[in-house]
């Protein structure tokens, strides 16, 4: 029988094992590597998301702040007056002036204004051999939009400067009529300078993709991606960027991951290629897409360094595992070569423990920034409907002293005919004549009553109203609203048409604040009415649907001259008022809207000749004036309590 060498069987073994552990380190580096990546890459993201929002946000604060120069400027100047015909070339001079220094107060880079035909009369460069005097910017968006007669946006390049800038247009009207356009232009590189950054690009395209702003100024009117020959052909057309030749970046390779954001492999000028992570972020209101590009080497550098870091620990690992197995025979060298590995991977847990206190102190110290700006926000929030509910009670009040007048004159009658009957009833009882002396009591008897009622309908009026919305009566409260200006609707001769189902109709509101909306419509119906003759008011409720959920519908209607058309869009705006100095502050429909936001519904405005009433108006072949909806969820009668105390008796 052979014998076996016990050497050569274990040799194939021990291969077999060194090849295992082999394959082992490398699946486990290869693991470590991705989920290195995967972290380091969503950390990225996170950090490139938060600069995202705050660059949207300081660019969307920079726009706004100058969105509403021009429409001011229409309004502190009377710039109809150098539209017209026979305007002199001295008062165009002082024109020319007077917008120069408002640029120059403003920051802006060129003011400018037009005639209808979009010639420029007067600029704030014109002493500049590129001015724009003279100039026809008809073709331009922003002059198409405020000939309109609203404000106008547009970005471009300049046809005359060749700059890039973005622009801001407001009609100028004459008698309800556009007469002109203003125009405010900033240029964009202010707003490119601070954007420079070593780890990474800032852009901003077009729906089209291509790029207007860029913190790299070779990609300027470039495209992130190849344009199809229509759309080339349309922004030619379109003259936005002046005719110039739109090439896309060269993009080797582009990959997008999980989270929605892209993966770009782009080729510098220098010729290397540069790896990018790219999130994007739209600005509808400025037509924007806003991109953020981070450099993926740092990414690359941290995954490498941890790779490093687990294969010199798997390293250590082996020559620890080596030196164990060769102990019996370098006792010494063994004890050595342990601590050396102690000493190693006591540093590298002491770097991980490091890291991990350091991230966790970081996310503590945003928790507790969050949990402050909450807090903040709740006493903010506080605080404005503890000041709604002020301004409610306010307006109210004020409405009170308009009526002061009327119901004055309402208690004066009653005081006099009370004295009078006194006088004649104790004439009467000094001659015995009882029966007659008691009719007069009893008329001041009725007189006390009167009086009494107008003084509880000016209480209930005045009262704070509750948080709780309940079922109400909306004939009730139109009747109680109307029974407050009963004595202005008599003294005016004002013809009132009541128009409800026969059924009683309940909405859920509050009281108090539906009577306040009421009294506040019915207030701007009769300063409507005042310089009107053929006065009419109508008030008017039904059902309908409207996109897809039930809602009662309130309507007044005066035949008042209407509300300008530039003021449709504004009506619900605070300090917007068409009355007179001194008569008004311009809250009440401000008022009226917020506390229709509050019950759960809104209100609208138009003009009657732009709106369908229930049924037809007193006299239709005079039909004008204004009507304002308001649109209220409703209540049936099986959600009424016992009680519904919406009565004011």
């Amino acid at each position: 029988m052979k014998s076996v060498d016990p050497l050569n069987w274990q040799q194939p073994w021990k291969s077999l094992h060194l090849l295992s552990l082999l394959l082992l380190a490398i699946l486990l580096l290869w693991q470590t590597a991705r989920l290195t990546w995967n972290q380091e890459l969503e950390r990225l993201e996170n950090q490139a998301s938060n600069e995202l929002r705050l660059h949207v946000t300081a660019l969307r604060g920079k726009l706004q702040k100058y969105e509403y120069l021009a429409q001011l400027l229409t309004t502190q100047e009377n710039l109809s007056a150098y539209l017209q015909a026979d305007v002199s070339s001295r008062q165009l001079q002082e024109l020319n002036l007077a917008l120069d220094s408002y640029r120059v107060i403003s920051g802006v880079t060129d003011i400018y204004l037009m005639n209808t035909r979009g010639k420029t009369l007067a600029a704030s460069n014109w002493w500049r051999p590129d001015s724009f005097i003279g100039q026809n910017f008809a073709f331009r968006p922003y002059f198409q939009q405020a000939m309109q007669g609203r404000r106008g946006r547009f970005y471009g390049l300049g046809t005359t400067s060749g700059a890039r800038g973005y622009y801001f247009s407001y009609p100028v009207f004459y008698q309800e009529e556009v007469q002109g356009v203003l125009v405010v232009k900033i240029e964009i590189h202010a707003i490119e300078d601070p954007w420079q950054d070593p780890s990474g690009e800032l852009l901003v395209t077009d729906p089209d993709g291509v790029i207007f702003i860029s913190s790299r100024p070779q990609w300027r009117l470039s495209t992130l991606q190849p344009l199809e020959s229509q759309t080339q052909a349309r922004i030619q057309a379109s003259r936005r960027y002046a005719g110039r030749q739109l090439s896309a970046l060269p993009v080797n390779e582009r990959e997008t991951l999980e989270s929605g954001a892209q993966r770009l492999a782009l080729q510098l000028e220098s010729g290397f290629t540069q790896d990018y992570l790219q999130l994007s972020q739209a600005m509808p209101e400025a037509g924007w897409q806003v991109h953020i590009m981070k450099k993926l080497d740092p990414v690359r550098k941290q995954t490498f360094q941890i790779l490093l870091l687990t294969g010199f620990t798997l390293v250590i690992l082996a020559f620890t595992a080596f030196y164990l197995l060769q102990r019996r025979r370098t006792q010494q060298e063994h004890e050595a070569w342990k601590e050396e590995a102690h000493q190693a991977l006591q540093a590298a847990h002491d770097e991980l423990e490091t890291r991990v206190l350091e991230r966790t102190s970081d996310l503590s110290a945003s928790n507790q920034r969050l949990l402050d700006e909450i807090h903040q926000h709740q006493q903010t929030e506080e605080a404005l409907r503890a000041t709604q509910k002020e301004l409610v009670q306010t307006a109210k009040l004020a409405v009170l002293g308009q009526l002061a007048a009327s119901i004055n004159h309402e208690l004066n009658q009653p005081l006099a005919a009370l004295r009078s009957y006194a006088e004649n009833a104790r004439t009467f009882l000094a001659r015995n004549r009882v029966e007659t002396a008691d009719s007069n009591l009893e008329q001041i008897l009725e007189l006390t009553e009167r009086m009494g009622e107008i003084s509880a309908q000016l209480k209930m009026f005045s009262r704070n109203s509750g948080e709780k919305l309940v079922p109400v009566s909306v004939q009730a409260a139109c009747d109680y609203a109307l029974r407050l200006y009963r004595s202005p609707l008599e003294q005016e001769s004002i013809q009132v048409e009541l128009d409800f189902p026969e059924q009683e109709v309940f909405v859920l509101a509050d009281m108090v604040r539906l009577e306040q909306v009421l009294v506040n419509l019915l207030s701007n119906a009769l300063h409507a009415l005042k310089e009107n003759d053929g006065k009419q008011l109508k008030i008017c409720a039904d059902s309908l649907i409207r996109e897809g959920s039930e809602w009662v519908r309130i309507q007044v209607w005066d035949s008042g001259p209407g509300i300008p058309r530039h003021r449709l869009d504004e009506i619900f705006d605070p300090f917007v008022t068409g009355k007179e100095p001194g008569q008004g502050l311009g809250l009440g429909l401000s008022i009226s809207n917020r506390i229709a936001s509050d019950l759960n519904g809104w209100l609208e405005a138009d003009n009657h000749q732009n709106f369908q009433l229930p049924t037809q108006p007193l006299e239709p072949e005079k039909a004008t004036g204004a009507v304002f909806s308001l649109y209220l969820p409703p209540s049936y009668p099986e959600d009424l309590p016992s009680s519904t105390g919406n009565s004011h008796d």
